[in-house]
Parts: C-alpha cells; sequence; structure tokens
C-alpha cells in the first residue's frame, strides 16, 4: 500500500495543518504532490493525475491546506478499506457540514478530507474534477431534486460537487467515518514590523446534523405539474398520467421506485 497525498495550495498553508498531515504519515508509505499557484479545478487535476501515473500507488489522499487533522484520521480513513472515505467538517461559522447525506446515503461531500482507491479513477473520466456543471437544487416536499445546469463563468468550488456527483452516478458509494475534524480559516492578516506578527486564525468545529437537507426542506414546496415520470427501455419519460397507466398495461414502462432524491442528469451528460 502505498498513498498519494494530495496537498493543492494558492501559495500558502497554515503550519498546523501541514504538522498535522506528517503526523499522519508516520509508518506509511507516501508521496506528497503539491500544488502551487493553481485555480480551482487544477490545483486538485494536476496533482491527482500526477500521482496516478506512479503504479504503485494504491489511494490518493486529498487533504485541503486549511483542515484540523486528529494524528489518526488518516488510519480511521484506511481502516474502512472503502472505494471513497470522508470525514465531515464545518464549511461554515454556522455548522453547516461539507457530507449532505439524503436517507443515509452520502450524495456529495467536500475534498477537504478525502481518500479514494485507485481503482475509482478507472471509472471516470478526465478531467476528474470539473467546474463548469452548476447543480439546482429545489425541494418537492417528498422529494429533493437536483437538476444539472452548464455554466458559461465557474462559480466558487463545484469541483466537489461535481466528483461526487461523477461517483454517484456510477454506483459507488461514499462512506464516512465516525471522526469528525475542524477547519481553520484566516481572520486577519499579522502586521508587518511588528515582533509578534502571527496571524489571527479562527477554527470551525460546530457541525450541526442535517443542516443543509433541513435547510432545502424549509423552502418552498415547488408544483410537481401533471405528469409523471415512467421507466421505459429507451429511458425515463415524462407522460401524463392517463398514458402511463397505458403503457404500464402494456408492459412498455414501469414505475420508477419512490426516493427522496430526484437527479436530473440531462446536462451532465452532454459533457461528461
Amino acid at each position: 500500500m502505498k498513498v498519494g497525498i494530495i496537498f493543492p495550495s494558492r501559495g500558502l498553508v497554515f503550519s498546523k495543518t501541514a504538522d498535522e498531515l506528517l503526523q499522519n504519515l508516520k509508518g506509511v508509505d507516501h508521496k506528497i504532490y503539491f500544488s502551487h499557484r493553481r485555480p480551482i479545478p487544477e490545483c486538485f487535476e494536476e496533482p491527482v493525475e500526477r500521482a496516478l501515473k506512479d503504479k504503485s500507488i494504491t489511494h490518493i489522499w486529498i487533504v485541503e491546506d486549511d483542515m484540523v487533522l486528529h494524528n489518526n484520521t488518516l488510519e480511521l480513513l484506511l481502516a474502512e478499506d472503502k472505494a471513497i472515505v470522508t470525514a465531515d467538517y464545518p464549511i461554515n461559522e454556522e455548522g453547516r457540514g461539507s457530507v449532505f447525506e439524503v436517507d443515509n446515503r452520502i450524495i456529495f461531500c467536500g475534498t477537504g478530507c478525502l481518500l479514494i482507491k485507485r481503482e475509482v479513477f478507472d471509472e471516470l473520466k478526465k478531467p476528474y474534477f470539473f467546474t463548469d456543471i452548476r447543480w439546482n437544487i429545489k425541494n418537492y416536499g417528498e422529494f429533493v431534486k437536483m437538476t444539472s445546469h452548464n455554466v458559461d463563468q465557474d462559480g466558487y468550488g463545484l469541483h466537489d460537487i461535481n466528483f461526487c456527483m461523477s461517483v454517484y452516478k456510477r454506483e459507488i458509494p461514499i462512506h464516512k467515518i465516525d471522526q469528525r475534524l475542524s477547519q481553520r480559516k484566516l481572520f486577519q492578516l499579522g502586521k508587518a514590523g511588528s515582533n509578534n506578527g502571527a496571524h489571527v486564525i479562527e477554527v470551525w468545529s460546530k457541525i450541526k446534523k442535517d443542516h443543509l437537507l433541513k435547510l432545502i426542506k424549509s423552502w418552498p414546496i415547488e408544483k410537481t405539474g401533471k405528469l409523471v415520470t415512467v421507466k421505459t427501455a429507451e429511458g425515463n419519460m415524462n407522460v401524463s398520467e392517463a398514458h402511463a397507466e397505458k403503457l404500464y398495461a402494456k408492459g412498455l414502462a414501469e414505475k420508477l421506485p419512490k426516493s427522496s432524491i430526484v437527479i436530473d442528469w440531462t446536462e451532465y451528460e452532454t459533457t461528461h
């Protein structure tokens, strides 16, 4: 076993994060792949592709430069022995976690701490990380719908959600360890010309359970319309209820199983 460490940076890293990373790597065969001054998603894509060129690498561990790791975080991730394993952490001061779960299945998570077996990348197309797809989420009461949209201008992030949606589409589950992590945030730069020029750094640790899902469920409920979605040999189709009943009777269509999450892949599939 050999772990390729992906440590993306815009040019500066938190020294404590670097120290915690090194503590995790004691006794572990590894190689660290840095990226410097590269934008998202290239700061993830380029070092991952470099790491995968080394055929001895069995796992990719992505660690963002502002994470607060425990000394046994990597040990716990590896012990799961799953295709993809993450640890939850807050992504804002209010306590929204990086992991979005529906019915106990992870739909997407952040890339702050993500362990991926090498074989996963064999199932994916390059680029593995991209930001030209944005997901519109709506509340339909009984279910949540995520719809893919092509975007001309990249927004912030998106690489993590899109990577997770790619593996979700391929039925590769994401698991998480019980251990929760924290995140460092630079609150204020230290003053130059002072012996006490330390930066002011905050640590976010609070995570509210199902924060994002509860937020979505609080939104106004969208109207579903009069059409129903049925499964046919040619794919899913939206038809009237009367036509759906005729298709069922002739054995030309099946009812879709009820789900708390519905995903419209249409625009995702045009480019990825």
